[in-house]
C-alpha cells in the first residue's frame, strides 16, 4: 500500500487520549507527530497535514506509515539518521591536511590523484571530494603573493614599533606612509555580464607612456598628498615632494613619513631635506609592501580609474588622472574601511613552497 493513501480510524476514546498526549508533550516537534494522525483521522489530505504543521510532505507520509505498522510509540520513536562512512580514516584526513597546506593543489582532480596513489581510495564523483574539502576546513580561493625575502619576524617587530610610536603621537602629529607608483597609459579589462562568447570589447592603448605618481597617505585622517609628473621618481622628485607634505601641514606636528628602501630613500640630500621641512623619515623592513597601506590606495586607483575606461590621448589620460587625485576625498568613506593599519603580516616560519 503506497505512504500516500494510508487511511486512519480513531475512536473517539483514541482521539481524545491523543488529544490529551499533545497538551502533555512539552516539545513541539513530537507533539506534531502526534497532530499527524489526529489530522488524518479527520480526513486531512497528506499536503494539508503539511501545510497546517510545514512538514514535508515525505515526512508526513513516512509518520503515517509508521503508525500503521507500530502505533504511537514507533511514531514518536527518534530518527536515527546515519551518514554515509567516510573513505578516509581521521588519520588520513589529518594527512590530507597537512598535504594541502604544504603544497599548492589547484584542481579537485590533482586532489584525488593524490589520495588514490597515498591510500587507493578513488574519488570519481567530485562533488564528494568538495564536499569532504569543506568539511576539513578547506576553500577554492585565489592564493596571495609574498615577497619570498620577506623576514617574518622583522615584520613583527616593525609592526610593535608602530603601534608605540601610534601612542606617543601628540594631537597635531601625523603618520604618512610614502611610495611610488608607475601609471600606464592604457585601460585595464574588468568584468561585466555580456553574451556568452561575447565579451565587451575595450580599446587599448600602446600602454608605452607613463604617468607616474609619488604620494604620501595618513590614515589617521585619510588625507593624501600627491606629486605627479611624467619624470622618473627619484631623489629629486622626493626633495620636491616633502615641502607639499609640510605646506599640508604647517603648524608645529610632528610628520612622520615611512617609506620602503627604493634607494633613493636612503640619500643624504633626502635626508636633509626632511631635516629642513621637519619631517622624520623611518622606513619599512626590506621586502615589506604588506605593511604600506598606499598600496591598497594603488589598487582602489587601478579599479576606479583604469578599468574598462579608455582614453584615447595621453593629453587626455594625464588631465583625467590629475582630476581623480584632487578629487580623491569624495571617496573618503570607502577609503576609510579600505586602507587601514591592520596588517596582514608574512606567516611565522614563511618559505617558500614548491607547486605540486
Amino acid at each position: 500500500m503506497s505512504r500516500a493513501t494510508i487511511t486512519i480510524s480513531l475512536t473517539e476514546q483514541e482521539r481524545k487520549e491523543l488529544e490529551t498526549q499533545i497538551r502533555q508533550t512539552p516539545e513541539r516537534k513530537l507533539a506534531d507527530r502526534l497532530r499527524v494522525i489526529v489530522y488524518r483521522a479527520a480526513g486531512k489530505t497528506v499536503q494539508e497535514i503539511a501545510e497546517l504543521l510545514q512538514m514535508g510532505r515525505n515526512h508526513v507520509a513516512k509518520l503515517l506509515q509508521r503508525y500503521q505498522m507500530g502505533g504511537v510509540p514507533a511514531v514518536l520513536t527518534p530518527d536515527h539518521y546515519q551518514g554515509s562512512q567516510p573513505r578516509l580514516t581521521v588519520a588520513q584526513q589529518q594527512a590530507l591536511k597537512v598535504e594541502l597546506t604544504t603544497r599548492i593543489y589547484v584542481t579537485a582532480a590533482q586532489v584525488a590523484a593524490w589520495i588514490e596513489a597515498q591510500w587507493q581510495v578513488t574519488y570519481t564523483d567530485a562533488s564528494a571530494l568538495y564536499k569532504l574539502l569543506k568539511r576539513l576546513g578547506f576553500s577554492y580561493k585565489k592564493n596571495r603573493l609574498v615577497p619570498s625575502k620577506a623576514d617574518p619576524e622583522l615584520q613583527r617587530l616593525f609592526v610593535r614599533w608602530f603601534a608605540g610610536l601610534c601612542q606617543r603621537l601628540g594631537p597635531d602629529d601625523r603618520i604618512y606612509f610614502g611610495d611610488a607608483v608607475h601609471f600606464k597609459h592604457n585601460a585595464e579589462a574588468g568584468y561585466a555580464w555580456s553574451l556568452k562568447g561575447e565579451p565587451h570589447l575595450i580599446p587599448a592603448n600602446s600602454g608605452r607612456q607613463r604617468y607616474n605618481v609619488f604620494g604620501a597617505y595618513c590614515v589617521q585622517t585619510q588625507e593624501g598628498v600627491f606629486l605627479l609628473t611624467e619624470a622618473n621618481i627619484d631623489q629629486d622628485k622626493l626633495i620636491e615632494f616633502l615641502p607639499l607634505l609640510r605646506t599640508k601641514h604647517p603648524g608645529p606636528g610632528k610628520i612622520y613619513l615611512l617609506l620602503d628602501n627604493a634607494r633613493y630613500n636612503y640619500t643624504n640630500a633626502v635626508s636633509e631635506a626632511a631635516r629642513r621641512q621637519r619631517i622624520q623619515l623611518d622606513y619599512l623592513p626590506p621586502y615589506s609592501p604588506n605593511l604600506n597601506p598606499i598600496e591598497r590606495l594603488w589598487k582602489f586607483v587601478r579599479q576606479e580609474f583604469f578599468k574598462d575606461k579608455y582614453r584615447a590621448t595621453f593629453a587626455a589620460f594625464r588631465s583625467q588622472l590629475d582630476a581623480f587625485f584632487a578629487q580623491l576625498a569624495q571617496y573618503r568613506d570607502q577609503l576609510r574601511s579600505l586602507i587601514t593599519t591592520n596588517f596582514e603580516l608574512v606567516p611565522e616560519g614563511w618559505q617558500s613552497r614548491p607547486p605540486a
